[in-house]
């Protein structure tokens, strides 16, 4: 039986040289990672996300706000992929990041393939060529 493997973003898309990295990376017989996919589907999770205070500090810690932010990968047709594991675009935001990982694991059973276009240089947020990262794989310690 195939499948799509799904693939969520909150900021922007993959674009069409990172699409066809992470298409050959986890699609089909050649890939890099096994997924079993026979095609990768981008799924955009609402950016409705609880803001901060005046001081740049939340109300709730980031497993609060993980487990509101579920309700925002089930509008994105997350509950389709439970039991399965899914890929995620990182967001500029790395403390967002982690948070949707969390939830994404809560979601699914399984740590998602972290698709990664944003570096930290020189203290600053910096755009690079894409990567995928297993988490799976890292949190399983192989």
């Amino acid at each position: 039986m195939t499948f799509s493997l799904s693939c969520y973003y909150l900021d922007e898309p993959l674009n069409g040289a990172e699409l066809q990295f992470v298409t050959q990376t986890l699609i089909g017989p050649f890939a890099r990672f096994k997924t079993g996919a026979a095609s990768l589907i981008q799924r955009r999770v609402p950016a409705v996300l609880p803001a901060p205070d005046a001081n740049g500090l939340y109300a709730e810690d980031r497993e609060q706000r993980a487990e509101r932010i579920r309700k925002n990968l089930r509008h994105a047709g997350i509950r389709g992929d439970f039991g399965r594991q899914v890929a995620w675009v990182m967001p500029q935001d790395s403390d967002w990041d982690a948070i949707f990982q969390f939830a994404i694991r809560e979601e699914t059973l399984f740590a998602p393939f972290v698709v990664q276009r944003w570096f930290i240089e020189k203290g600053k947020p910096v755009r690079g060529p894409a990567r995928v990262v297993d988490t799976q794989l890292l949190l399983q310690g192989l």
